[in-house]
């Protein structure tokens, strides 16, 4: 398998984050193909740590648009992206240690699986690092959909289509629905994966009506795709079935 590994990261105001969300893809044992860094009108300096770590010679692909939703930007960074396998993160977010590593040690072991996910640590205070939640942080660990935990192959989105640009929130229940309904072979490891900062400025602190309504309509959405192809009565697969044993 090749390992050109494209990362995904979509980005607006995101300066006060940015530069510990690229150094947590740097410190992975496997290094990345390009990190695909799609800001979208930032009026901070995010444009401005993004070239910094450009200049030091890490593969960061700048790619400067308007202000995009967080679907419409991962997808015009996937139009962009080179690689063979595309794994994503938020610029406020990070890697955990380890975790290109262990994903794409688990796509080796089983070429038939198209994803592989983990669980998420929910977290609001990094140490002096930066790089992880702090030991006196208020912490949660927990499975779910956040994109930041998982790696696809690529053809996975020929597949399944890109992301739902009608959609400000719920664009990646949207597409674990999807995934889901077309049986991409994919399993959810036990270890952490994702390290997810929650803070006052991110899109889903914001007190937003938009949010529950996002939520319904992705899955009114796969109701309606279910319905067309006949399977509505059939029921997603559980995501606990997709947990890997200890």
């Amino acid at each position: 398998m090749n390992d050109r590994v494209s990362v995904i990261m979509p980005c607006r105001n995101a300066a006060p984050y940015l530069d510990a969300a690229l150094r947590s893809v740097w410190r992975q044992e496997r290094p990345v193909h390009e990190v695909v860094v799609v800001d979208c009108a930032s009026g901070d300096r995010s444009v401005d740590v993004a070239l910094e770590h450009a200049t030091a010679g890490h593969p960061v692909r700048l790619v400067s648009e308007g202000p995009l939703t967080p679907a419409a930007a991962r997808n015009v960074a996937i139009a962009e992206a080179s690689g063979d396998l595309f794994a994503f993160l938020d610029a406020d977010d990070l890697w955990p240690a380890g975790k290109l590593q262990r994903q794409l040690d688990r796509l080796h072991r089983a070429p038939h699986v198209d994803m592989v996910s983990g669980y998420v640590r929910y977290f609001e205070r990094a140490d002096d690092s930066g790089l992880e939640p702090a030991a006196d942080s208020r912490t949660e660990t927990l499975f779910h959909v956040h994109l930041g935990a998982c790696i696809y192959r690529s053809a996975v989105f020929g597949q399944v289509g890109r992301f739902d640009e009608s959609l400000l929130y719920g664009e990646d229940v949207d597409l674990m629905l999807r995934v889901r309904e077309t049986a991409v072979p994919f399993t959810i490891l036990r270890s952490v994966e994702l390290f997810y900062r929650r803070h006052a400025a991110s899109l889903m602190a914001a007190d937003n009506p938009r949010q529950q309504a996002d939520f319904r309509l992705a899955t009114h959405k796969s109701i309606l795709r279910r319905r067309a192809a006949g399977t509505l009565a059939t029921p997603l697969r559980d995501f606990a079935s997709f947990v890997e044993l200890p």
